[in-house]
């Protein structure tokens, strides 16, 4: 099989012979009259009409030999056969088509439209123009990209073959089309803010930060779409607006994470929280019926029915009835004692943080959809607090599948509170959280001029890539990639390695601890993804048949002595950031999902029994962490 650099010589010979004989190998139009789809649709009007057409597309295979070749076509819209013959398109022509045309080149040709006798649509070709000579071979057409991140790296090959990459690309279309269109139906104008600003606002993250030459000024990419500006258009009497657009936030990548991404905020004055949830339910069901023809899903093992009532859940009701706290009761300490408890990775010095990173441990097990309301107000220093309790917002969260997929709020008016609440903010950022949001002075001067009852909400391409069923970065087109070299480097250094190890003191039957190991290698790749797992999908046998390759890394299976130990583990390994998997009896007692959550939610962290564990990490931290745990 020819090298990829003897393919390319030799089709660069077929440029030159293209262009030496007078035909431009990259003209500047075509004469396609009409698409590939059309010609299917309206074929029997073509086939009976006997007038030639011009169709055109990337030739996707060709078939034959002799004096009669087959190809197919395909324009994005459709695929289509045509025929070439030597006694219709003359010597010259067809013996030149022989010569310069590959699997891949751009073509456009003209001819009469038939039914074969096997009942073909084709177009019988009588002349043919090249329009877009390719150098390089297309990939294998069943197998497509071997490279799981070479398939991000070239998407635009990945959609070629992949049906699911394509769907992705039209699909995240038509969602986003849905939500621009149902917030126009319901009077809301579309609106641009800066992407470029002074002091960033409107969420906790960490931004990205450059400088404006020609004003010679430090500035950051916005971590929101706009919330500060469009309030300031409430200000102005403009009562309902929304804006579509990039955001940027400089932060760790996960399934469901990315540094930026496509995110929807709207505004809505003389409304409060209740009537944005109630308007945003509607614009979900109204965006999943318009994008995926369903308001059923399967996501990430929950069944998700965004068409049956949503209920309401009590942030500090949810908290307390999961893990036995109270947060509006516990100080600081007490909820640090509580984290620890549970395994929970976590920043001291904050209560904010604590109270969120209590709260992400317990939404991951409310499958939802479901609406979250009466956040704290430490928590959130933007919305307005509830008139029943201070303490309390009114803000809203929607939850599908354990995670958060929207939210939106009353904002905050009273320009005196906004201004002691940003101070609040500012004190936190000194302190060294780098997400606490920052002193913005020219907003607080804007609502001192008066700002009607605000309602707001926000949610991100998250939600499409949740219907999808799919790592968000997957349903990205172009996602950011190291260069090829300097990812190379990095994984050439880092040589990770996965440990399952099983509590001794459960005394498991040998079908059991099978059981538990599959589950926790299930899990661990779920979670983990084929990007960092395999080098390439398939190796191939001499005689080109395909096997598909294990993954690079090794995983080993231990003993720990004792559901002590193994507790102890996981809290160490939590602490170091490595991935984890969890399988307890409880998991092991049911495949109910629902029922495994009320289970759990039953009992106390420490009367949990862990049957087995999953670590992966880097190479050396794994197996000093592991070493005194004998192989099973």
């Amino acid at each position: 099989m020819s090298s990829i650099d003897e393919i390319r010589d030799a089709r660069i010979k077929k440029l030159k012979l293209l262009r030496e004989q007078g035909m431009d190998p990259y003209p500047a139009e075509s004469r396609r009259e009409i698409s590939l789809k059309e010609a299917i649709d309206n074929f029997d009007n073509l086939e009976k009409g006997g007038k030639a057409g011009w169709i055109a597309g990337r030739i996707m295979s060709i078939r034959g030999q002799g004096a009669i070749v087959f190809i197919t076509l395909n324009d994005g819209t459709g695929t289509f056969q045509g025929l070439l013959k030597k006694d219709i398109l003359g010597d010259e022509k067809f013996n030149f088509w022989d010569e310069v045309v590959d699997i891949g080149d751009f073509v456009e040709a003209q001819g009469k439209f038939f039914t074969t006798n096997r009942g073909e649509k084709t177009i019988e070709i009588k002349d043919w123009q090249m329009l877009s000579k390719s150098l390089r071979p297309l990939p294998e057409k069943w197998h497509g990209l071997q490279d799981v991140e070479e398939r991000f790296r070239k998407r635009y090959l990945d959609i070629i073959f992949n049906p699911e990459a394509k769907e992705i690309v039209e699909k995240k279309a038509l969602f986003w089309n849905s939500v621009r269109k149902f917030h126009l139906q319901h009077g809301f104008l579309e609106v641009e803010t800066p992407v470029l600003e002074i002091t960033t606002g409107g969420a906790d993250a960490a931004p990205f930060k450059t400088h404006h030459n020609a004003l010679d000024l430090d500035v950051y990419l916005r971590i929101s779409a706009g919330e500060l500006w469009q309030k300031k258009l409430m200000v102005a009497g403009i009562p309902k607006t929304f804006e579509i657009g990039r955001i940027f936030r400089n932060e760790g990548m996960s399934p469901e994470h990315l540094q930026d991404y496509t995110q929807c905020e709207a505004y809505w004055a003389y409304a409060n929280y209740k009537d944005m949830y109630k308007f945003l339910q509607e614009c979900y069901r109204y965006v999943a019926q318009k994008t995926f023809g369903t308001l059923k899903f399967k996501i990430n093992g929950f069944d998700i029915d965004l068409e049956k009532e949503w209920p309401i859940i009590d942030y500090t009701q949810e908290i307390e009835k999961q893990i036995k706290i109270n947060i509006e009761k516990a100080d600081q300490k007490e909820i640090e004692s509580k984290l620890k408890e549970l395994g929970v990775k976590y920043e001291a010095g904050n209560k904010a943080r604590l109270i969120d990173s209590l709260w992400k441990y317990c939404r991951k097990n409310i499958g939802g959809p479901a609406i979250l309301i009466n956040e704290p107000k430490i928590t959130s220093p933007l919305s307005k607090s509830s008139p029943d309790n201070p303490n309390i917002t009114e803000r809203f969260h929607f939850l599908i599948a354990g995670s958060e997929v929207g939210q939106g709020y009353s904002e905050l008016n009273d320009p005196l509170d906004q201004l002691n609440r940003f101070e609040e903010q500012e004190k936190l950022r000194k302190a060294g959280d780098t997400e606490a949001q920052m002193m913005d002075h020219d907003f607080v001067e804007a609502l001192e001029y008066g700002m009607p009852p605000t309602t707001g909400h926000g949610f991100s391409e998250r939600l499409f890539s949740f219907l999808m069923d799919k790592p968000i970065r997957e349903t990205q087109i172009f996602p950011l990639m190291r260069p090829e070299g300097k990812s190379e480097k990095l994984q050439s250094k880092k040589t990770m390695v996965a440990v399952a190890v099983l509590n001794k003191e459960a005394k498991m039957e040998p079908w059991q601890e099978l059981n538990t190991v599959a589950h926790l290698n299930a899990a661990f790749g779920a979670r983990v993804g084929r990007g960092d797992l395999f080098t390439r999908d398939t190796v191939v046998s001499k005689d080109n048949q395909h096997i598909k390759l294990n993954i690079k890394n090794a995983i080993m299976i231990k003993i720990a002595p004792s559901g002590k130990v193994l507790r102890e583990l996981l809290g160490k390994a939590k602490d170091l950031e490595l991935e984890v998997d969890e399988f307890t009896r409880e998991m092991i007692e049911t495949t109910n999902d629902k029922k495994v959550v009320e289970m759990t939610a039953s009992k106390n962290f420490a009367e949990i029994e862990y049957l087995g564990v999953l670590i992966y990490g880097p190479k050396d931290v794994v197996e000093v962490l592991t070493s005194n745990l004998k192989l099973y």
